[in-house]
Order: C-alpha cells, then structure tokens, then sequence
C-alpha cells in the first residue's frame, strides 16, 4: 500500500496539491481522473521522487529510496535513447533483469524483429508506446504508474492491453491516469478524483458498477465548467 499523508506541493506562492491523504491499494488498478493542469502530473512526479513536496509518502512503510528499483512509470512521450534500435534500449534499459533471448522475446510481443532492429527515432508514437510495453514486461515491477498509455495503441494492443493489465495487478500497486475513459472503463478498480488542488479518493469497484467513467467525471469535474 502507498500511505499518502498531508501532501503539499507548491511552487514558489502557487500551490498544485493540497492536505492530501489517501492510501493506493496494492494489487489493485487505481485510476487518477481529472482536467488538464489540475496537477496529475505533479502528483505522479512526487510519487516517484522527481518533485519535493509536503508531507509523506511511504511505499509499504519505505521511503521511496528503498524502493525506488521496485517502480517504473511509463510516461506519454515515452522517452527512450532515440539514437539507438528498440532492442539496444530495450538491453540497457533491463537492468540486467533478464537474458538477451527473454528480452527479444518481450520485445516481439509488441514489435516485428525487423522494427525493433530500426533506430527509435524512426519509430511512430504508437510504436514507441509498445516499446515501453514490452519494458513493462521484463522489468515486472512491482509499482507501475502509467501515464496516458492507451494513447496512440491501435484496437488489438488496446484490448490485449487491458487483459494485461488486469493480470499485472494480481501481483502490482497499478496507478493510471488519462482521459481516454472507453479504455479505463473495464479495468478501474479504485477512482481518485484531483480538481482544484485536492486529491480525493472517490469510490472502489468502478469496473463492477453500471456507471462510466465519462458520468462520473460530468457529474465530479465538468459541472464547474459549464
């Protein structure tokens, strides 16, 4: 479990999130909803030590620092070494975790041999998207926090994708945010909420519940901005 306590993050006089305390399940899909600016972002970033802040965060009662090789966040533009092929990334990026035949073998579940020998520069987003997958897959973290991953996945990935979701939080803390809700819809399990500078919890068991995720945000978010 992630034990969040009296979180602030400010930014010289402006302050992005305020007094929050929540806890993030472990082995659960939990889904960040909210508007663009409303500090999503900054949130992920305290999380894995890439923002001070007020406040506590504790990873099972560990600071981040003892866990930090335990997490990974996959980020929207998915930054890799553009220089280099898919599989040369895919090498340095493992760590060491895994043999040279595993991680091809990763990395072919979501990219032709041929694309993953092309430099990543040459690579469309969706391709880089599938890239950072099959990371996923061979360094099996126990953290992961993914930022708009369905963003630029053709159908087939997406749903495979969802499947492979809902099995990697059998044994993960998954965090995701975005607002592509159709792709969250079947795999939410616990729903934060983050508008004007707070971050609430707001209710478990979305997926099992006849409401979506595009009613919930009109009723929790867009009613203020119309």
């Amino acid at each position: 479990m992630i034990e969040i306590k009296n979180l602030r993050k400010r930014y010289r006089k402006d302050t992005v999130i305020e007094d929050c305390s929540i806890d993030i399940k472990s082995n659960t899909v939990s889904f960040i909803m909210g508007p663009n600016g409303a500090g999503k972002t900054t949130f992920i970033k305290c999380l894995i030590g890439l923002e001070t802040y007020e406040g506590t965060i504790k990873y099972d009662g560990k600071d981040y620092s003892e866990v930090r090789d335990k997490c990974l966040c996959v980020w929207d533009d998915c930054p890799f070494y553009t220089s280099l092929s898919g599989i040369k990334n895919l090498n340095i990026l493992s760590e060491g975790k895994r043999s040279t035949k595993e991680i091809k073998r990763f990395g072919e579940k979501y990219l032709g041999g041929d694309i993953l020998k092309r430099p990543v520069k040459t690579y469309s987003y969706g391709q880089r998207k599938k890239l950072a997958l099959a990371l996923v897959e061979i360094l099996n973290p126990e953290i992961l926090i993914m930022d708009e991953v369905s963003n630029g996945l053709d159908f087939d990935t997406m749903m495979e994708l969802q499947d492979s979701i809902t099995q990697w939080a059998e044994t993960k803390t998954v965090i995701l945010t975005g607002h592509q809700f159709g792709f969250y819809n079947n795999i939410t399990e616990d729903l934060y909420v983050i508008e004007d500078k707070k971050l609430e919890f707001k209710q478990s068991g979305v997926k099992d519940s006849n409401e979506k995720l595009e009613d919930i945000y009109v009723r929790e978010v867009h009613k203020d901005r119309t």
